[in-house]
């Protein structure tokens, strides 16, 4: 199993354990951690450090701005776009913007058509265009993209505070799974394991506050 903000090792440093394939918790145990972990915080800072895959359903709002069209804010930005263009999503890479058809009850996919369609990929907004899309026809659109990983000034670096959160929220669950500790052994001398998790959970929550992502509709 493959994590990207941390790894069982930087768990191992940090609460001063082995943990091998045959330890308790192993390396697989922990691993399942780091990813529950690792999915928090994407889920609650709205943002990803990794490539991942989403897929949305909006119903489209009746104001259509002639010039623009209709806009709808994606719940992610650092959209990814097809290597090589600057202009369009991938549709081998699976990405679709599709228009719901209720004669047919079918998704019409209007990804190879760039005419019909906008967006601003480092902000997460998607702009329809063409009276398909006017307030004479409501419609539904469902829009599958990949967003996070590297930022648009290309830093793939995972952020030190984020693999901090990582790191103390899954050694956090791992003091309160199968080691059952009730006092962490610090420079030779017992310290209050609640006090220290306490402290953690202090940070994790400062980490999250400064991160979430805040989204800005002009």
């Amino acid at each position: 199993m493959s994590t990207c903000y941390a790894s069982t090792a930087d768990i191992a440093d940090f609460l001063r354990i082995n943990i091998t394939a045959c330890t308790s918790p192993s390396i697989a145990q922990v691993e399942k951690l780091i990813k529950r972990s690792e999915d928090k915080i994407d889920r609650r800072t709205g943002h990803a450090w990794r490539t991942k895959t989403t897929t949305e359903i909006y119903n489209l709002p009746l104001l259509y701005t002639f010039g623009w069209g209709t806009f709808i804010a994606l719940k992610h930005r650092n959209i990814k776009y097809k290597a090589g263009a600057d202009t369009c999503l991938d549709t081998a890479a699976g990405d679709k913007i599709e228009i719901w058809q209720g004669a047919s009850s079918t998704w019409e996919n209007i990804l190879g058509n760039t005419t019909w369609y906008d967006m601003e990929y480092e902000r997460g907004t998607l702009a329809l265009r063409g009276f398909i899309f006017s307030i004479l026809r409501k419609s539904r659109v469902r829009v599958t993209y990949r967003y996070g990983g590297e930022d648009f000034s290309g830093d793939t670096v995972i952020p030190y505070d984020i693999e901090d959160a990582v790191v103390k929220m899954t050694a956090i669950d791992v003091l309160n799974g199968s080691l059952r500790m009730d006092r962490l052994p610090i420079g030779g001398s017992g310290v209050d394991l609640e006090s220290i998790k306490k402290d953690w959970r202090g940070d994790i929550e400062k980490c999250i506050d400064n991160r979430r992502e805040v989204f800005t509709i002009t």
